[in-house]
């Protein structure tokens, strides 16, 4: 059995776990992950970190054991999924050989099949109540090293592709908050300081809790298969699924009636086979059968046009070529010959030219005057400012000070302010400054200029005065003169001075 079947297989084994083997690893390895990830951070970051790394190497020390154990029990839920034995547990035995154990397996971290495979079997040899838990782990990790290599190296490339999505998925997700949904949270404001050795931890605990839990199906898995080289567990598990089976087979043979055997017509049998053999599943591949022959009397004409052209075009090319053919004894189109065959096919090609283009110079000639198609001009669809969901981003900043400047000298100086707002809002927007949504209110606009504007603190008060400019002409019972317009545009004037000056 290679690395692949055995990956497949644990996988399997995992997603039929029982809940109770999902709860064990997980009241186990949650809360080890947890304080690891709270004592790295507390270690590398605090400065009364020589005060407390006493008390919380001993805590963390304590959550190692506690999640060892839980980790054999739940490889040992896994063990009984696949194995038809049932042995007790030693809970005792099994904490003092995890808290023994276990640590040897830290100092021990190294990249060798043989090791990484004795240290989760003796776990779960002990788990299992086995007499000799140390030798029968040892003796099971020497087992097929080929296929441990190249499970080791399946999950180690595992490893590393969950390290980076989720690392990747940390640091880019709050970025996307931000931009599509206008979330602004603690995440989005570190840019990139969040990729930081607390985000790689975060990352690296959340891609080992999902690789933990396969490689303990994994070795449970190789721990069966080596067990049942002695005795024979494999078989049992087998015959235990194939029982029930065999006996629900057994059952419906001698329940259902057995009709006698029928005699077949041969002719009907034939009959049929002919129909299947013609269905389209059968025939999508067979050769296609010619058109029909076109019948008819115009048929007839057709082909008699046809042969009488080939016939004309013959006449043609053997004229020409008896008006140049020497009438001596030369060998016609031989090398001696006045006119060779090559200088023949040369000025029939030439005479086929001038004939194709005397009817082209004729219909040409012919053609009437070039009738020049006019270009319509298809007028882009009026923008309704009286209603309140446009927004700023339909039309460039251009076009809405042009709506401005048509509305004003009609006399109608609210639909001018407003336009002048949406040209404001459009340029604000090309700047990166505030972000164009229908929901937002100038309140919002004004929040989100002050947040962006910190480089250039001018620009805010300008903004908010203009948009008081604007909020008591569009949505207050005061009526838009023309000076409230030139007001605001000066407003708006004052801004794009402030942001296109030079620095």
């Amino acid at each position: 059995m290679n690395a692949i079947e055995v990956l497949e297989q644990a996988v399997n084994l995992l997603r039929g776990a029982p809940s109770s083997a999902v709860a064990a690893y997980l009241t186990g390895s949650v809360p080890f992950t947890l304080a690891l990830l709270f004592f790295l951070n507390d270690m590398t970051r605090s400065p009364f970190a020589s005060e407390r790394i006493a008390v919380s190497s001993l805590v963390l020390a304590a959550l190692y054991i506690w999640k060892n154990v839980w980790q054999a029990i739940f490889a040992r839920s896994l063990y009984h999924t696949v194995s038809p034995a049932r042995a007790p547990l030693n809970l005792f035995r099994l904490i003092v050989l995890q808290a023994a154990l276990q640590p040897v397996g830290i100092l021990l971290a190294l990249p060798f099949p043989w090791l990484v495979a004795f240290f989760r079997n003796v776990a779960l040899m002990a788990a299992l109540d086995v007499p000799d838990p140390v030798r029968a782990a040892r003796r099971q990790a020497v087992l097929w090293t080929k296929q441990n290599w190249g499970i080791l190296g399946l999950m180690f490339v595992a490893s590393l592709l969950l390290f980076a999505n989720f690392f990747i998925a940390i640091a880019v997700l709050p970025q996307l908050a931000r931009s599509f949904l206008g979330i602004e949270g603690e995440f989005a404001r570190l840019g990139g300081g969040i990729l930081n050795l607390s985000t790689a931890a975060v990352a690296a605990a959340l891609a080992w809790m999902i690789v933990d839990p396969l490689l303990d199906a994994i070795y449970a898995l190789r721990c069966f298969y080596g067990t049942s080289l002695a005795s024979g567990e494999d078989l049992l598990a087998a015959l235990r699924k194939a029982v029930p089976v065999a006996a629900l087979f057994v059952c419906l043979f001698f329940a259902l009636p057995h009709p006698a055997a029928a005699q077949v017509d041969p002719v009907k049998l034939d009959h049929s086979i002919d129909q299947v053999i013609h269905t389209r599943e059968f025939t999508w591949r067979a050769p296609h059968a010619g058109p029909k022959e076109p019948q008819g009397r115009w048929v007839g004409w057709i082909r008699g046009a046809q042969d009488l052209l080939n016939r004309g075009w013959e006449w043609v090319k053997k004229a020409i070529r008896a008006l140049f053919e020497n009438k001596s004894e030369t060998e016609p189109g031989g090398k001696d010959a006045p006119v060779t065959r090559r200088m023949l096919e040369t000025l029939i090609g030439l005479v086929v030219a001038l004939i194709a283009a005397a009817l082209v110079a004729f219909f040409l000639r012919r053609r009437a005057t070039m009738v020049v198609a006019e270009a319509v001009t298809v007028a882009a669809p009026a923008v309704n400012l009286a209603d309140d969901s446009v927004t700023a981003d339909q039309m460039p900043e251009s076009s809405w000070r042009q709506l401005a400047e048509e509305w004003l000298p009609k006399g109608d100086c609210r639909l001018a302010l407003r336009a002048l707002y949406l040209a404001g809002l459009n340029y604000l927007s090309g700047r990166n400054l505030v972000s164009i949504r229908r929901w937002k209110s100038g309140l919002d606009y004004r929040r989100e200029l002050e947040r962006r504007s910190r480089s250039n603190p001018d620009i805010a008060p300008v903004f908010t005065r203009s948009v008081e400019i604007f909020e008591r002409g569009w949505y207050g019972p005061h009526p838009v003169d023309r000076a409230m317009v030139e007001s605001f545009a000066t407003g708006l004037g004052e801004i794009k001075a402030q942001l296109e000056r030079p620095s």
